[in-house]
């Protein structure tokens, strides 16, 4: 028998599949990383490799994809990661894969003014310029952290495999009438997967403050990751690919960095990529290798 949440989580994944759009834009709110999801995700980027490189416990802060809106209607969820103690190593081999992969994908920055969201009275948060100017990098590469026992062969990178997301979002103050699922791969497949999975695929297993109602854009304090971690990059955010897989994707550990690409009967296919890091990429190809079907 199926839970009043799964339920209603269903209930919400057939709206999705067959009316298909997008709600009004000032009835939905704008999530972070929930206490049920599988993953967390960010971009990696000079800036934040800097930051990376300069503290002992780095905190991380949440990417929402390029393709999903911003809503009017307030936060749910955490927007910062922190980890405690990252390897020397992790971070050494995150230089060396991020420098290798800019030769395939040279570098992208615009300057732009720098902006906060403060809370107008009436008006909920309102964007407004500091008078300084950034420089934003446009092409850093998604980053996602997932849990040391997470098996990408079985499961689909992607999916946050949240089956309690209403509740959830419910907790940071929202109304269920509004509530919005953000889908990082927007496919009928991977919706479907989704649901069907999504008792079997552990949360992201972190230390998280208490959940308070949000409707400031200020983040709240930082979850920690509670134990050992996988950490894949996507150096194009092809969502869609990464879920298939059929593009390349790479992992970071301390030993090294592993290149997986497409295999046999829908797996991933890897080896690792070490040696491709000590030398340049080859004209056209990026450093990227072919992966043969097996």
């Amino acid at each position: 028998m199926l839970s009043l949440a799964s339920k209603q989580a269903l209930v919400t994944m057939v709206l999705f599949l067959t009316i298909w759009q997008q709600p009004t834009i000032g009835n939905a709110n704008n999530n972070y990383f929930l206490p049920g999801d599988s993953f967390f995700h960010t971009v990696l980027t000079e800036a934040v490799l800097a930051e990376i490189e300069k503290s002992k416990s780095p905190v991380f802060h949440y990417d929402r994809p390029d393709h999903l809106d911003f809503y009017l209607c307030g936060y749910a969820g955490f927007e910062q990661l922190q980890v405690k103690e990252m390897s020397p190593a992790v971070k050494k081999h995150l230089r060396a894969l991020y420098q290798h992969l800019r030769g395939a994908h040279p570098l992208q920055i615009e300057l732009v003014p720098e902006t906060k969201w403060v809370r107008q009275k009436g008006e909920g948060d309102v964007e407004v310029k500091t008078g300084k100017i950034l420089r934003r990098e446009l092409n850093g590469f998604s980053m996602f952290f997932y849990n040391a026992d997470f098996d990408a062969n079985r499961y689909r990178l992607g999916l946050k495999y949240n089956e309690n997301w209403l509740e959830e979002v419910v907790a940071f103050g929202h109304s269920r009438e509004h509530a919005q699922f953000e889908f990082f791969v927007r496919e009928e497949k991977a919706i479907l997967t989704d649901w069907r999975d999504c008792r079997s695929v552990k949360p992201l297993e972190v230390i998280s403050p208490p959940i308070k109602k949000r409707r400031s854009s200020n983040p709240l304090p930082p979850i920690t990751l509670k134990s050992k971690m996988r950490l894949f990059i996507l150096p194009e955010g092809k969502f869609d690919a990464a879920f298939a897989r059929s593009g390349f994707i790479y992992e970071i550990t301390e030993a090294g960095v592993q290149i997986y690409g497409p295999g046999g009967a829908g797996k991933w296919k890897t080896r690792p990529y070490d040696e491709d890091l000590k030398v340049s990429p080859a004209p056209g190809k990026g450093g990227i290798f072919s992966i043969d079907s097996e």
